[in-house]
């Protein structure tokens, strides 16, 4: 058994994120989505419909969307994922089933879309933090992030939007409407889940005063400048870029920085996710070796 989780690289932690990530994902269903019929898309909305049409129990549904979807990730995303997949694809059905005797939080279908979206979003991310899927359109949506290098959020925003489409078969537009809302919660917590809250910005600098503008960043913004060689596009001059990763707060004080030293400056601003380095996720590191 050992073996094939070492081959399978699942280790504790990963079976771990799964186990919390499904149940999760299970109880918003039960307490948010299902009682206010909230369709914003994968196999928990596709269990709702089916459940309204057929009464079927929802956890057997969900057994028989996810089992064949199991092998399109073995063979779309690779045989570690699909290994991976199995677990959350089981365990999403089965906290189903145990959680299904709760009573809803709320039967107002905007709280159900709001904080249904948000526990779903937090459940889903944390599996995919494990490069897992708990079935359905979340392994489409981990094809899509692979074969078109689109955020997991996005890519989950694509899958999801084919359900909602099949939503209006059954439910009225203002049920559908509640469900883009949802979708679109679950959406920014996913990406909030991988890739968290901090968004940084990479600046791009192309300037006369390069120099000035270089040892102002180093000086005052406390930030490390790369020194990139480029030619212009029209002339063909030879010219040198500068780039450097900062916090959003001092996108202004940048500004005014850069304007200061040369109103001609090109300067292009652009997010930037999951920065490493002094200043970012390792500013706590420097600091306590500062203190030593």
């Amino acid at each position: 058994m050992n073996e094939i989780i070492k081959e399978y690289k699942m280790d504790w932690k990963d079976a771990l994120y799964i186990i919390v990530g499904s149940f999760l994902l299970s109880y918003s269903f039960q307490v948010f989505l299902l009682p206010n019929e909230i369709i914003s898309g994968g196999v928990a909305s596709l269990t709702i419909i089916i459940y309204e049409i057929t009464g079927i129990t929802p956890a057997v549904i969900q057994y028989a969307f996810n089992i064949p979807l199991l092998f399109l990730s073995y063979f779309f995303v690779g045989k570690d994922v699909a290994f991976k997949s199995i677990l959350g694809s089981m365990l999403f059905p089965f906290f189903t089933g145990i959680v299904s005797q709760l009573e809803p939080l709320t039967y107002d279908p905007l709280l159900g879309a709001i904080f249904g979206g948000m526990l779903t979003g937090i459940g889903v991310g944390i599996v995919y933090k494990a490069r897992g899927s708990t079935g359905g359109t979340s392994t489409v949506a981990q094809i899509i992030e692979k074969y078109s290098h689109v955020s997991m959020g996005t890519a989950n925003l694509i899958a999801d939007g084919v359900i909602i489409l099949i939503g209006f078969l059954t439910f009225d537009l203002e049920a559908i409407l509640y469900g883009i809302i949802c979708l679109v919660v679950v959406s920014r917590m996913i990406d909030i889940v991988l890739v968290g809250t901090k968004n940084s910005k990479t600046v791009l600098i192309i300037s006369d005063e390069a120099e000035l503008i270089r040892q102002e960043i180093l000086e005052k913004f406390e930030r490390g400048v790369t020194l990139l060689d480029v030619r212009g596009g029209y002339k063909k001059d030879p010219k040198e870029m500068l780039m450097v990763v900062i916090s959003e707060r001092e996108i202004t004080a940048m500004q005014e920085m850069i304007t200061q030293h040369d109103e001609d400056a090109f300067v292009v601003f652009m997010s930037a996710s999951d920065v490493l380095g002094r200043g970012f996720s390792l500013e706590k590191y420097f600091s306590t070796n500062q203190q030593q």
